[in-house]
Parts: structure tokens; C-alpha cells; sequence
């Protein structure tokens, strides 16, 4: 049978055994001494003994009280001391927040929003930690960080997304090449497969494409795949081929060589998401983060 005895008999009664007295006891609990008075009757009810000896002028502990009370301080201390570990816990992570995101959101999406929250909480720092698909979701799993930014790599159970922005695909080629000198908007049936060059499959642009069926039944075997960003685009820029990216991975505006358009016919979107472990409060300084990104992101990727 489950105890009804909780935390609030057992101050209760070690405040009247410390005090010796009702009356003294339910002042130092801010109680009336009838509701002190029914406190302890429904803990002694409850263990089945009489824990104190009352006389009109003292209040004496029994045996069994004497036997209970080391052991009901044992207890409410171990229960004060987690919580107020809990709170200094929550305080200190308060203060550093950790988020795990793909290497085009830290670039293109978060320095403002960063910058801004720090300017309107100076008490908190935010680290980036840039990684791919798989790392931003392993790096929640293992709770390394706060919380991640990423597409979904995975739907893991332990894992809560909640929509952030989608981020439109499109081609990007040299400056000289043929498809940049095209006027119309490009589509997807214009990109030769042989000359075609995308990130590998342990990536979350890699992840993205293959959510489309289109992408899939037209390009079966690209001319290549590269696990950085940096390499498919230096790969671009050489003159070997073309590359599909998101927006948010687009070469810089001022990039010399290369430029970046959108594709139709399909549109292929990147869904990125704010990632946490499902059922875990984030740290008071984690959550105003969150708050921040969710409110500053755009819903849609424009350029």
C-alpha cells in the first residue's frame, strides 16, 4: 500500500520535536496549531504508533518518535539538499547555453540573433557548435549541448522537433558555365547528372534531397560526393561540374567565380528544426535562447 506520509508531516513533526511544543512549532511553521495538531494525528494514523507523550506542559517524543526522528531529518535534509542542487544546477547552466547547428545556419542565420541576445543578456554566454546532420543530432542525444538546429537526420523517439524555417534548394555553377547565361528559371531537368557533384550521404543536405522522389529517380549516380561544403564548392569553382545546395549554403554574394539560383519543377526545401530531447526542461538561459531563435528566424529562407 502506498504511503500518504509526505514532506509536510515530516517537517511537522520534527518541528514539534525540536521545539517541545505545539504551540512554538506552529509558529515557526506559519500554521494555526489545530492544522499542526491534525498534521501529526494523520502521520501517527499513518505509521501506527504515537510518536509524542503530551501533557498539559510539555510535548515528550515516545520511543518510537525517538527511533522516527533521525531518520525523518535524514530525509528532509537529503530532500533540501537536492533541490537546492538542482537550483544551483539550473543557475549555472543559466548562464552558458550550448547549441549544436549545421555550419550554413551558424553562418548565414545566427550571428545577429547571437549578438542581439547577448547585447539583452550579457550574463549569458552562447557557444555554437558547428557540426553536420548526424553530429547536431548526436551531440542532443548525448546531451552535450542544449539543444541543436538541424534538419531532421533521424525521427529518434528521444528527440523533439519543432519547426524553425525551410530553406530552399537551388544550382550552383561557375560564372562562365552554360547554366548561368540561361534567362529562364532553371530547373532540374536541365542539370546534366554526369556533371552533377553533391555532399555525401553521412550529411543533412545529402538527407534533404533524398527526401524527394524526383531527385532520387534522376540523379542514381552523380559524378561525385564530398563530405564538406567547402570541398564541393572548391570543386565548382575547378571547373569539374555543377552542385545543388540549400540557400542557406550558398556561395557569399561577393563570391568572384560562382553564383547560385533556384531550381523548379519540383521546389526541393530543407525543413530546419529547433531540436531537444522530448520531456527535458531546458536551463532558464537555454530556454530564452530557444525563444530568441524561434522569434528571429523567418519562417521561409529568402534571398
Amino acid at each position: 500500500m502506498k504511503s500518504a506520509v509526505n514532506m509536510r508531516h515530516l517537517r511537522a513533526f520534527i518541528a514539534v520535536a525540536r521545539e517541545g511544543s505545539f504551540t512554538r512549532a506552529a509558529e515557526h511553521l506559519l500554521l494555526s496549531q489545530s492544522a499542526l495538531t491534525v498534521t501529526i494525528r494523520q502521520l501517527e494514523e499513518q505509521l501506527g504508533v504515537s510518536l509524542f507523550n503530551r501533557t498539559t506542559r510539555q510535548v515528550i517524543l515516545t520511543a518510537d518518535g525517538e527511533n522516527f526522528l533521525s531518520s525523518a531529518e535524514e530525509v528532509v535534509d537529503k530532500f533540501d539538499e537536492a533541490i537546492i542542487g538542482v537550483r544551483q544546477s539550473a543557475a549555472q547552466r543559466g548562464g552558458q547555453v550550448s547549441i549544436a547547428v549545421l555550419p550554413s545556419i551558424a553562418i548565414r542565420l545566427l550571428p545577429e540573433i547571437v549578438q542581439g541576445f547577448h547585447d539583452a543578456h550579457p550574463d549569458i554566454r552562447v557557444t555554437l557548435r558547428d557540426d553536420n546532420g548526424r553530429g547536431v543530432h548526436r551531440q542532443v542525444l548525448d546531451r552535450d549541448v542544449d539543444f541543436g538546429v538541424s534538419n531532421m537526420w533521424h525521427p529518434y523517439p528521444e528527440l523533439e522537433f519543432t519547426p524553425l524555417t525551410t530553406d530552399r534548394f537551388g544550382l550552383v555553377c561557375r560564372r562562365d558555365d552554360p547554366l548561368a547565361k540561361i534567362d529562364s528559371p532553371l530547373n532540374w531537368t536541365m542539370i546534366d547528372e554526369e556533371r552533377l557533384f553533391v555532399m555525401a550521404g553521412d550529411t543533412g543536405v545529402y538527407k534533404a534531397l533524398q527526401e524527394s522522389d524526383e531527385f532520387t529517380e534522376r540523379f542514381q549516380t552523380p559524378a561525385g560526393e564530398v563530405l564538406a561544403m567547402v570541398t564541393l564548392l572548391e570543386m565548382v569553382r575547378a571547373g569539374l561540374g555543377v552542385t545543388v545546395v540549400p540557400q542557406l549554403a550558398r556561395p557569399a554574394a561577393n563570391e568572384p567565380d560562382l553564383i547560385f539560383r533556384r531550381l523548379s519543377n519540383p521546389v526541393l526545401i530543407r525543413k530546419i528544426c529547433l531540436i531537444r530531447r522530448r520531456n527535458e526542461a531546458l536551463s532558464p538561459g537555454a530556454r530564452r535562447a530557444w525563444d530568441a531563435i524561434r522569434a528571429q528566424v523567418p519562417r521561409e529562407v529568402d534571398i
